[in-house]
C-alpha cells in the first residue's frame, strides 16, 4: 500500500497533461474558441464582398441597359466621345464621383495556444517534483522515527 502513493506522481502528470492540451492545447478549447471568432470575422467579410459584389452587379447592369446613362458617368470620370472637347469652368469647383469600395483584405490569424512540447515537458517536471516531495516527506518521516526510537532506547535503559 505504501508503494502505491509513487504511482499518484504519474496520475498528476498525465491529469496536468490532459487538462493543459484540452484547455491550452493546439486542438483545445482556447484555440476552439479564437477559430470560431476568426470564422465569424471571414463569414462577416464575406458578406460584405458579397453586397460590394451585388451594388457593382447592379452598376453594371444600369449601364447595360441604359445608353445615356453610361455617356453622362464617363463623361463626369472625363472621357469624351469622338468629336467632343471639354471646357473646363474654372471656380465651379470638381464634383467628385463617390467610388464604391472594393472591399478589404482580411488576412486569417493564427490561433494562440501553447505548444504541446512545452505542454508535456511542463507535466514531466510537475510528476518529478511531486515524486521528489513525496521521497522527501517519507525520508523526513523515517529519520524522524529513527531519532524517536533512539531516544527512546536512551531512556529506557
Amino acid at each position: 500500500m505504501k508503494m502505491i502513493k509513487y504511482l499518484f506522481p504519474l496520475w498528476i502528470g498525465v491529469l496536468i497533461y490532459t487538462l493543459l492540451s484540452v484547455c491550452l492545447g493546439p486542438k483545445g478549447l482556447s484555440a476552439f474558441g479564437q477559430m470560431e471568432a476568426e470564422k465569424d470575422r471571414e463569414t462577416a467579410n464575406i458578406n460584405n464582398l458579397i453586397a460590394i459584389n451585388n451594388d457593382l452587379t447592379d452598376i453594371r447592369d444600369v449601364y447595360y441597359n441604359d445608353k445615356e446613362n453610361f455617356y453622362v458617368n464617363a463623361r463626369e470620370l472625363g472621357f469624351a466621345a469622338p468629336g467632343e472637347q471639354f471646357i473646363r469652368i474654372i471656380g465651379l469647383g470638381n464634383p467628385q464621383k463617390t467610388l464604391i469600395s472594393p472591399g478589404q483584405v482580411v488576412s486569417a490569424e493564427q490561433p494562440q495556444f501553447i505548444s504541446e512540447q512545452i505542454i508535456q515537458i511542463f507535466s514531466f517536471f510537475m510528476s518529478i517534483t511531486l515524486l521528489i516531495s513525496i521521497c522527501v516527506y517519507d525520508f523526513l518521516k523515517f529519520v524522524k522515527e529513527k531519532e524517536n526510537r533512539t531516544v527512546y532506547y536512551r531512556y529506557k535503559a
